[in-house]
């Protein structure tokens, strides 16, 4: 009897194990064709694009959804492309930071956040570098902007495809109008968490007062800040007329956008998707600064429509605030940013600008 219970259980214990081994095998089989498939059966490759600018009429989504359609199209299905407008992965030290682990892939960002992992970056943050966007151009699209796009993707790991255009910053606030650097004396100024914005506005008599981009709207409709600083085409769209009463057009920054990717995600793709992503990346540039000219044409207008105090400075006027703000060149272009990068810059910069 004892024999055959022994028997019996141990057909018991052979049955259960073979029955998990199925179920194993199903679930398992289940789990794979539960994987996104391309038209050509194979698996689709995902990639997360975030970015911190609004999901409707703005020239960063319009760009980032241009960089999908060809992507997609060209891979025939096989690379799927998900924007995330409007912070929807936080803010844009996070989104930074997800590039760098890895959990997101790609983002579109300003250089704002950038010199807490890469303070070389803040050579394009020295106040009134640029006098002219053709200039702009000529440096980040040369042999200067590749070489530090370079540097960046060897000290954090984070691929700068091409560089994009935010534009140039210009101040607003809801007190006074500013014409001279004395104007700015005790107004709170919200600036990105970037040490040579900070350093900027301080030099000018204000005080900076580092915000999310997000939390920005609600700072000046609560007068927690007396103003901000941005390109216009963002002063438009993230609707900031609305609590603010005065514009001065200095352009005391040229701020570039950078079309970013994890290096080492970029790198287990397939070559030929790695072209398609790079040739993507160009279509993204050429959108993004199209539109992005074309929103500042039609902001001005709307500013002024807006009720907006819209003051443009004179050659003298502006040169009150280039004079004001020199020693930003010292204590961040030459300590944060290092001297041989910062003289590259310089004298690229006065090649471009001499160009007709």
């Amino acid at each position: 009897m004892m024999r055959i219970l022994r028997k019996l259980g141990l057909f018991l214990l052979m049955a259960l194990i073979s029955i998990g081994l199925i179920a194993g095998c199903s679930g398992e089989k289940q789990q794979v064709s539960n994987q996104p498939k391309s038209s050509g059966g194979q698996e689709v490759v995902e990639i997360k694009l975030s970015h911190s600018s609004p999901a409707v009429d703005d020239r960063l989504e319009a760009a980032c959804q241009a960089f999908k359609k060809y992507v997609e199209e060209k891979t025939n299905g096989k690379v799927k492309v998900t924007t995330y407008p409007a912070s929807q992965l936080g803010a844009e030290r996070e989104q930074l930071e997800g590039v760098q682990l890895g959990t997101i892939q790609m983002a579109a960002l300003s250089s704002g956040p950038l010199p807490g992992i890469f303070p070389p970056i803040m050579v394009f943050d020295l106040p009134y570098l640029f006098a002219t966007q053709k200039a702009a151009y000529e440096v980040l699209d040369g042999p200067v902007g590749r070489e530090i796009l370079d540097l960046m993707k060897a000290k954090t790991g984070i691929r700068g495809l091409v560089w994009g255009e935010n534009g140039f910053r210009h101040y607003t606030n809801s007190v006074r109008p500013i014409r001279k650097p004395g104007d700015m004396q005790g107004l709170k100024i919200r600036t990105m968490e970037n040490p040579a914005h900070m350093a900027i506005v301080k030099a000018l008599g204000a005080s900076p007062t580092p915000m999310a981009f997000n939390e920005v709207y609600t700072g000046l409709q609560q007068k927690t800040i007396d103003g901000q600083e941005n390109p216009i085409s963002l002063i438009v769209s993230m609707r900031f007329y609305e609590a603010q009463k005065y514009l001065t057009l200095d352009g005391h920054v040229y701020n570039p956008y950078i079309l970013m990717i994890n290096d080492k995600f970029y790198n287990s793709l397939s070559e030929d998707i790695r072209k398609i992503i790079d040739e993507g990346a160009l279509v993204w540039q050429k959108v993004e600064r199209e539109e992005n000219n074309k929103q500042i044409m039609a902001g001005l207008e709307k500013l002024k429509a807006a009720g907006m105090e819209i003051t443009e400075l004179s050659p003298q006027e502006l040169q009150a605030f280039r004079d004001a703000t020199k020693s930003v060149y010292d204590t961040i272009g030459k300590k944060e940013v290092g001297e041989e990068l910062l003289n590259k810059v310089l004298k690229a910069v006065q090649e471009a600008e001499s160009k007709k």
